[in-house]
Formats: C-alpha cells, sequence, structure tokens
C-alpha cells in the first residue's frame, strides 16, 4: 500500500514534467522524453502544499490550505491567472469565500481543483464519503464551482477505488454515482461509451476535450487511465498526443497509473531525472503514515 502511495504522487509528478514541454500543441504523435531533467509546474507544487497541509494538520483545513499554496507558491510554475489572483485576494485579508467569488462570480470551473487533489484519494481510500467531503473543501479554496468540484472528486475517488481494490471497470460506473452536475455525469457517461467500443485520439478529443476547463479535462485522464493503465508511459503518452493541456492531463492521468501499478512498476530512468523526487516520496510517505492511524481508528469504531 505504501508503495501504492508513492507510486499515484511520483506518477503525478511524472506525467505532470513529461507533458510540460507539450502543453498548448495540437494534437500529434508525440514522444515523451526522459532524457532531460523533468520539472514540474503548478500541478505538482499544489499536490505538494496541499500533501503537507494534510499531514500537518491532519486533516484538509480550507484555511491552512490556503496558507501553504500562498507560502508555497513560485507563479514561474505557470499558474493560471484565476488562481493567482485568488489567492493574492487571500493574502491581502479577504476571506476564502468572498476572495473566489469576488474573482469568479459562479466560481472557476478551471481544471486547479481536479490536477492537485489525489492526496485526498490517499488519505481517505476506504471511505467514499470522506474523500468526497474532503474533495469538497479541499477545491473550495481556489474552485468553488459545481462542476470543478465534481471533478476533483472524481480524481480522488478514482484514487481511492483503487487503493479498495476496485478493477478498473468498475471506476466510472461508481464515480458517476458521486457526480452533481449532469455535465460531469453527461462525460462520464460518454468515457464509459468510448471504453465499450473503442475510438480514435479525434473522437476523445471531441467527445471528452483536451482543454483547461474542468469538463474537458478529467473525464479525458480518466479514459487515458482506464485505457491504457496497465503501461504507464503509454497512457501518458496517449494523453500527451491529444495536445491542449497536456501537463495537468497527462498529471492526473500519472497519478491514476502510479497508483494502479505502484511506485516501483514506474520507469526508473524518468524517476531518477524528477525534480525534487525525495520531497514527493516523503510527502507521500507521511499520507500513508497519516492513512494507516486514521484507518485503523475507522477499523475499530466500525465505521
Amino acid at each position: 500500500m505504501n508503495e501504492r502511495f508513492r507510486g499515484c504522487l511520483v506518477g503525478l509528478a511524472l506525467g505532470d514534467s513529461l507533458g510540460a514541454a507539450f502543453e498548448g500543441m495540437p494534437p500529434g504523435d508525440y514522444e515523451p522524453s526522459c532524457k532531460a531533467p523533468l520539472f514540474y509546474t503548478d500541478d505538482t507544487e499544489m499536490m505538494l502544499n496541499l500533501s503537507e497541509s494534510i499531514i500537518e494538520r491532519g486533516e484538509v483545513v480550507p484555511e491552512d490550505l490556503a496558507r501553504h499554496f500562498i507560502e508555497g507558491l513560485n507563479p514561474q510554475r505557470g499558474y493560471g491567472y484565476g488562481t493567482l489572483r485568488v489567492l493574492s485576494l487571500i493574502r491581502s485579508g479577504v476571506p476564502i469565500e468572498r476572495a473566489t467569488s469576488m474573482v469568479f462570480r459562479e466560481g472557476s470551473k478551471g481544471n486547479g481543483a481536479s490536477m492537485r487533489v489525489a492526496p485526498v484519494g490517499l488519505l481517505y481510500w476506504f471511505d467514499r464519503e470522506r474523500i468526497v467531503e474532503a474533495a469538497t473543501r479541499a477545491s473550495t479554496v481556489t474552485h468553488t464551482h459545481p462542476v470543478a468540484i465534481d471533478g476533483a472528486v472524481a480524481i480522488a475517488l478514482s484514487v481511492g477505488m483503487i487503493l479498495q481494490g476496485s478493477s478498473r471497470e468498475q471506476i466510472p460506473g461508481e464515480i458517476i454515482k458521486y457526480m452533481k452536475t449532469n455535465l460531469m455525469r453527461g462525460k462520464i457517461d460518454a468515457l464509459m461509451g468510448l471504453l465499450e467500443r473503442g475510438c480514435s485520439r479525434e473522437e476523445v478529443i471531441r467527445l471528452l476535450g483536451n482543454g483547461v476547463l474542468t469538463e474537458e479535462s478529467v473525464p479525458t485522464a480518466i479514459y487515458c487511465f482506464l485505457r491504457y493503465g496497465d503501461d504507464f508511459m503509454r497512457a501518458i503518452g496517449f494523453s500527451i498526443s491529444l495536445g491542449g493541456d497536456a501537463d495537468t492531463i497527462s498529471a492526473m492521468t500519472g497519478a491514476l497509473c502510479g497508483a494502479w501499478l505502484s511506485r516501483g512498476s514506474l520507469p526508473p530512468e524518468c524517476v531518477e531525472r524528477l525534480e525534487d523526487r525525495e520531497r514527493i516520496i516523503s510527502n507521500a510517505d507521511g499520507l500513508y503514515e497519516l492513512s494507516e492511524a486514521i484507518y485503523r481508528d475507522f477499523s475499530k469504531h466500525g465505521e
């Protein structure tokens, strides 16, 4: 189980780093390479900040999470304008709820909440209701739109179900039960249809998407995992070939594949070149220890 925790976070960072070079590119037959040092983007940085807040506080505390996001922010990592603006307002003393509504009146539909949420699925892998509640809290620091929250819930639940021992085929049918928006339910239903009949890269882009909005990227990443999850580099290669928001789609794909395969099954030549790999592994270990303690209490009280 500890190796699955490590695989999830390392896989996320690898997908992010490998996809970064192709962000914004049109679809094409690209080859991800591990020959040069692999530097991550805001996707991994926010995942690390979320992990460290959870480890320090023992749960998701929005105010503490906001502090970690602000203190750990490197604007050169490629943050979106909306996230930077929200965090700037919070830094200036504006309450979280007001800051998010000031930047996006109805809340951001971007995939920023989904790209970083994997640690929540690890922490509460044994309890889907806790995953949903904690993923929601982790999202609303920057993303309050129901579609963005659905996306974060979908990724976190996928991680949890992998650790529960679910088959890949079971995951989308269970996720859809927790989606609160018609848009995300429709997209999850569409990805199940694509898996059943097989499809081209162009159909994936047309029906699921390759953009920065939650509904254009989260279902796509889940599809990449479900289709190619037994082969990490093939899954990442396919996600990159879609173009568009390649780093974030690949980060989410990598998190799911890494949880499925475990740390030892990830390509060693890539892991060796990954920026901050020891910090990433340390965070995975800290989450594992915390999760084990919570799980023991959960089992003891028969919850």
